[in-house]
């Protein structure tokens, strides 16, 4: 895997996905491949990418695209997410991006990661302590209120922190199931 693998940019990413039909956008996309990453899963990732494009032509030139893009996106948040220097970044609109919309993406990402890990089979029962708590965080997080969202300094710094605190939970919650399923297959 190359050393320096890029995710795709988010608006040409998310205009491709929108271009071929798809209901999910490229947020959502990233959340549910990270969801699949984080669970050590090696065939539910091949099987969800599959089923997204089962009823798209396999010669349309924009079905193409946004399947390359999507190979982009996996490959670059494997390298990530598995990284011991900490690289992982959420995939989310620019900074210049009104908030409204960057926290909407946000949502969408959790409501991703959640869905990965559900396909993957993985439930809160299965995560202890922290991991826990921080799955239930990114839950409570698919509720935010967007309606009461102001723009500002202080809504600025809560949506910063709010993205800290995601890439953190998700690489806690990878290392939990990833520890889990150590124990698992040496007690084998």
């Amino acid at each position: 895997m190359s050393e320096n693998a890029v995710l795709p940019e988010y608006g040409r990413f998310d205009q491709a996905l929108e271009s071929i039909g798809l209901d999910m956008g490229a947020s959502e996309t990233h959340g549910v491949i990270c969801g699949l990453l984080s669970t050590g899963s090696t065939q539910a990732h091949v099987d969800w990418i599959e089923a997204m494009f089962s009823d798209r032509p396999s010669d349309d030139l924009l079905v193409r695209e946004a399947r390359q893009m999507l190979g982009q996106l996996y490959l670059a948040s494997r390298q990530q997410i598995g990284c011991e220097t900490l690289d992982f970044v959420l995939l989310l609109p620019d900074d210049e991006t009104p908030l409204q919309q960057r926290a909407r993406a946000l949502i969408e990402w959790c409501e991703g990661f959640l869905y990965g890990l559900g396909l993957a089979g993985i439930s809160e029962q299965q995560l202890a302590g922290d991991a826990r708590e921080a799955l239930s965080d990114i839950s409570e997080f698919t509720r935010l209120d967007l309606e009461s969202l102001e723009e500002g300094e202080a809504s600025e710094l809560a949506y910063m922190e709010l993205q800290e605190f995601l890439r953190v939970a998700t690489l806690l919650i990878r290392e939990e199931l990833t520890s889990s399923r150590e124990r698992e297959d040496a007690g084998e």
